[in-house]
Formats: structure tokens, C-alpha cells, sequence
């Protein structure tokens, strides 16, 4: 199911910038694709290739345009951190991910991407949104509990071909409230 309304090009959380990604981002692609941390947590692919990394930032535009799909860089003045995003699931509920490079984490980064992702979901009219983190990930189940989520339930999904065990978490609308 698409997302219900246009994602912003560019978003503010504080001292953080979320911009979206473009083909020019490939090589921040790559770097995460190549930091042990971003591979051994996250379902990010692993090593990617040049072309890789470009494929990838075009099949993220083209989603975007399609609505199903938001991908930001995630910036600190003009140095870029990691990224952060927002998807489209089957169920509706729209999911959010991140992952930092080595020198963007423990700045709050992710917990500031994180919250203004969720804040702007639950601002379109979503009653709910998501995000996921493989089981043990004791720093992203931080970022969101700090962001305003609540582990639901656990899941088992594939990482590279291996079932793993993940947390599924929530943030709501609180009805009468603001976000």
C-alpha cells in the first residue's frame, strides 16, 4: 500500500538534516554496505560494487516516485552520518529504518531521524508506524524506545539467507493528543 502523502525532499530533527538520497549519494551506499556494525544488524546488503550502490539509489528514486519508498541521508551540517527512511508495507503500517557510519553514532542521530520520520507519519494520517530491529540489538532497541516505540512482538526474517530473530516495534497516535 503507498504511502498516503508525498514525502518531504528535506526534513529537520534538530541539528539533524534528513535530504532525500540521490544518484550522487551511491557512495555513502557503499560505505555502509562496507561497516561490520550496519551488516551484522541491520538486513543492509553487504560489500556492494559501484554499480551495486547506483542500481540501488535508482531503484530508491524510482520507488519514491511510485510512493512506496523514502530514503534520506542523514547529515550534521554538511557531514553525512548514515541514512534513514520510510516504507510502505503490505499491511499499511509504515516501517522506518536507519543505519550510521561509525562517526555518526552516539550523537542521536538515529533517535532524531527516527522521531521526526515517525512524527510526519502520524501528522499524514497513518494511526501507526513501525520499525523492526534484529533481536539482541540492544542500541536500536534504545533509539526506539527514545523515539517513542514499543516492542509488539517478535518475528523471524531472513538476513542473508539465514532466519533471524527480530523485534517489532510500534508507535501510535494517541487519540486526543499531539504526537
Amino acid at each position: 500500500m503507498p504511502l498516503l502523502t508525498p514525502t518531504p525532499d528535506t526534513l529537520q530533527a534538530g541539528r539533524f538534516t534528513l535530504r532525500i538520497l540521490t544518484a550522487a549519494d551511491w557512495r555513502l551506499e557503499q560505505a555502509l554496505s562496507r561497516d561490520d556494525d550496519v551488516i551484522r544488524w541491520t538486513l543492509f546488503p553487504p560489500d556492494l560494487s559501484d554499480d551495486r550502490a547506483r542500481y540501488r539509489m535508482n531503484r530508491a528514486a524510482e520507488a519514491r516516485g511510485e510512493s512506496l519508498l523514502a530514503r534520506y541521508s542523514l547529515r550534521e551540517g554538511e557531514e553525512v552520518l548514515g541514512t534513514a527512511g520510510i516504507s510502505s508495507t503490505r499491511d499499511g503500517t509504515p516501517e522506518l529504518m536507519y543505519a550510521l557510519l561509525p562517526f555518526g553514532r552516539g550523537r542521536g542521530a538515529a533517535t532524531a531521524a527516527t522521531r521526526v520520520l515517525s512524527d510526519w507519519a502520524l501528522d499524514s494520517g497513518f494511526p501507526e508506524v513501525a520499525l523492526r530491529t534484529i533481536y539482541g540489538n540492544s542500541l536500536s532497541e534504545a533509539v526506539a524506545r527514545r523515539a517513542g516505540f514499543h516492542p509488539l512482538r517478535t518475528e523471524r526474517q531472513r538476513q542473508r539467507g539465514v532466519l533471524v530473530k527480530m523485534l517489532y516495534w510500534t508507535r501510535s497516535a494517541a487519540p486526543g493528543l499531539p504526537v
